[in-house]
């Protein structure tokens, strides 16, 4: 299966390529059951949609919308499989709330038995066939994309629960463990089990992992105690002591599977669609954070999608965009006003999409009057839709986008083992830690976060990496990492470690490498963990390179930089369980006795004095007390400056936009410097503003500033002449 998988990951690239070219930014309508009632009407329903800035309709998988393609619409194949991918529709757990709530009375295994089964040949076998009928009836259409499913997930987003334990799954995890393992003795060693036999293994539910948490026993049985479950803290040294009790392996492995077996579903899919159409990219909506449960491992699926609408929650755009760099990305438009909108789509714009999904048609055309005339909605997002396809919203889609030699850390088993220790606090109630709550209560994505938002306030530009990537052969990616973070990277394993190149400074959020990639906790020596702040990688028998290693731990800025995210937006509590290893010691017991500011500068300098003295420094210098992200652009011989306030995007999947962010609502002035004169222009004004090696932006909250850099002066519009200068490829 390994194999198998790694040859699907291979194929990859070489579909891509056939895929057809995306330059232009696409205003998609979301059509709902009004537009059908009017269908007679069409020819006023289009004439709205393009007053409205709409440029892209709907079908269904069936049949081309041939009424829109007779309008010059171009349109896209929404949820074209219903059944299996998202349980919120076709499924006896509808209502997951109440599911949950019942479920919790028994806490029954029984219960464990997804209503569809990723590894059942004969539910597969339907779905890639509606998949092969529908990308052959679309395909001599040219639909802009095939949406999958709109938030699909193992269980429903990505909230937690034990699927899949139906005998065809249990079947294709035992088949996938024998992958992974010389034999089941192995498997009994890195678990701490005594099965007899393969047919024997099973992997441990949520309840019985955190037994084990408990009690250390080897096959933990019943319910854990939950009063004593609540209390559990991990701590580095005690954890050598009973090494049972921090074993996860035999519950990680098991999430690990489910992951794997949703991105493996979705690449058939995406196989049956390429069979009958090469050209169109196949991808879902409603993606969700990084998570342990819902099937959430960004990597596996950014390897088996062509294009993505994630909700951004977690820095999952963030990290997708690393993921799949060049591939088309889009959005669901659900404002209401024109600030808010134009805020969000041009952001998104910088950091890659290609399009967006105006949600919805119900909301955007009154239908109670004969002439159907747009709403107040329609009317604020029009000017923003139009300005996304601009000439110069198009200059920033034609451009590279410039990297910094800075990755983050991303860590699928890391993000699982994190998820249990947090959520110890809830002790019996775990099942409601519902995706909603996450979004705001997750330590580990807040932690991530926070050195995302740091870096990016210093001016850089850094990307995700993930596990794969790391231990890549190709030593070409290796050497664009001159800086490596591990934002609380529990769980690394022996190959990653051997992969950290000499070139490469670590900066670390304690704990980093206390769990190898399963999850089995390490038996880390107590003399390599107290007062030994390089302790997270001072692994018995590691290879040492020589680079740096530079922690959070025992610095009084530990609390600055591991709660950046959070004190930069003035917002001092986020909730949520929290340990003291968890969170520095520093931030849990002194985060009332020094002030916002002093945290910030202290976290600041910190890392900004370690990067110069790497020789890392950001090629567009601001003032990181501004909370200004600069995107850097080439297009030709012209370098591309876009500045915007650095705010924390939470959008989630019920279309509401997370608050917290009022203090960067606000105009700012600073100063933009770089090294070597240039010609600088105001790409939105026009106006040449001279040769110089700085600039003075007054920043608007509500709309990036955009800037030209460029060796000479030009002739003319400046947006049109470093359009008709692009690369070939560019166009």
């Amino acid at each position: 299966m390994k194999l198998a998988f790694l040859l699907l990951l291979s194929l990859t690239s070489v579909a891509y390529a056939q895929l057809r070219e995306w330059n232009d930014y696409r205003t998609v309508l979301w059509m709902g059951g009004q537009l059908e009632k009017h269908k007679d009407q069409w020819p006023l329903i289009a004439q709205r949609m393009k007053e409205m800035g709409i440029n892209t309709g709907m079908g269904n998988r069936d049949a081309p919308p041939q009424h829109i393609i007779d309008s010059g619409f171009g349109y896209y194949v929404e949820n074209i499989v219903n059944k299996g991918l998202c349980l919120k529709f076709s499924s006896s757990v509808t209502n997951w709330s109440k599911f949950v709530d019942e479920w919790s009375k028994t806490r029954s295994a029984d219960a464990f038995v997804r209503d569809y089964c990723f590894d059942d040949p004969k539910w597969l076998g339907s779905v890639t066939d509606i998949m092969s009928k529908a990308a052959a009836a679309h395909a001599a259409s040219k639909p802009l994309m095939y949406d999958l499913r709109d938030e699909l997930s193992v269980t429903i987003s990505a909230n937690p629960f034990d699927y899949d334990f139906s005998p065809l799954a249990l079947a294709g995890f035992r088949d996938w463990l024998n992958s992974q393992y010389k034999d089941l003795a192995a498997l009994n060693a890195q678990w701490d089990t005594e099965f007899k036999s393969w047919d024997d293994v099973m992997p441990f539910s949520t309840d019985q992992i955190k037994r084990r948490m408990v009690t250390g026993e080897k096959h933990p049985q019943g319910e854990p105690d939950w009063s004593a479950l609540k209390q559990v803290k991990f701590d580095p040294v005690e954890a050598t002591k009973n090494p049972v009790r921090w074993n996860f392996s035999p519950w990680c492995d098991h999430r690990t599977y489910m992951d794997l077996s949703l991105a493996r579903t979705l690449g058939k899919l995406r196989d049956a669609a390429r069979a009958k159409d090469s050209h169109t990219p196949v991808g879902i909506e409603g993606l969700q954070m990084p998570s342990a449960f819902g099937g959430y491992d960004l990597w596996r699926l950014s390897q088996v999608l062509d294009w993505a609408e994630p909700y951004d929650v977690g820095n999952s755009r963030e990290i997708l965009g690393s993921f799949m760099e060049g591939k088309p990305m889009v959005c669901t438009v659900f404002e209401k006003d024109t600030d808010h909108a134009k805020r969000r789509l041009w952001h998104l714009l910088l950091l890659g999409d290609r399009g967006c999904i105006v949600w919805w048609s119900e909301d955007v055309i009154d239908w109670t009057k004969p002439d159907l005339p747009l709403t107040d909605k329609a009317k604020a997002l029009a000017p923003v839709l139009k300005e996304m396809q601009s000439p110069l919203a198009k200059l920033f889609i034609l451009a590279k986008r410039e990297w910094d030699p800075i990755a983050i850390h991303y860590s699928q088993p890391s993000i699982q083992v994190a998820w249990l220790l947090e959520s110890c606090a809830d002790g019996k109630t775990w099942p409601r830690r519902f995706s909603s709550y996450e979004s705001t209560h997750n330590q580990h994505a807040q932690v991530r976060n926070s050195w995302l938002k740091l870096l990016q306030d210093l001016g850089y530009s850094p990307r995700f990496v993930s596990s794969d990537e790391l231990m890549s052969k190709d030593r070409s990616k290796a050497s664009t990492r001159r800086a490596l973070v591990f934002p609380q990277a529990w769980s690394v394993s022996d190959q990653e470690r051997s992969h950290l190149y000499a070139t490469s400074t670590i900066y670390s959020s304690l704990p980093r490498g206390l769990f190898d990639e399963h999850s089995k906790h390490r038996a880390v020596p107590a003399s390599r963990v107290v007062g030994q702040p390089e302790f997270s990688l001072s692994i018995e028998n590691e290879p040492q390179d020589n680079g740096a290693i530079f922690t959070t731990e025992g610095l009084q800025s530990s609390d600055g930089i591991d709660r950046y995210a959070a004190e930069r937006l003035s917002s001092s509590k986020t909730g949520g369980s929290t340990s003291s290893y968890q969170l520095p010691k520093y931030a849990t017991e002194n985060s009332q006795k020094r002030t916002v500011s002093d945290l910030d500068r202290t976290a600041i300098s910190t890392i900004a004095d370690n990067l110069r003295k790497q020789g890392i420094n950001p090629p567009i210098r601001i003032p990181a007390e501004s909370r200004v992200r600069t995107h850097r652009f080439t297009l030709g011989k012209a370098r591309l400056l876009a500045f915007e306030r650095n705010i924390d995007y939470k959008m989630s999947e019920d279309l509401a936009q997370a608050g917290g962010n009022e203090q960067l609502e606000k105009p700012v002035t600073f100063t933009a410097s770089w090294n070597g004169d240039q010609e600088v222009y105001d790409l939105r004004t026009g106006k040449h503003l001279g040769r110089s090696s700085q600039i003075e932006v007054n920043l608007d909250p509500w709309q990036p500033s955009l800037y030209a850099l460029l060796p000479a002066t030009v002739e003319g519009d400046v947006v049109q002449a470093l359009l008709t200068a692009a690369p070939p490829f560019a166009k």
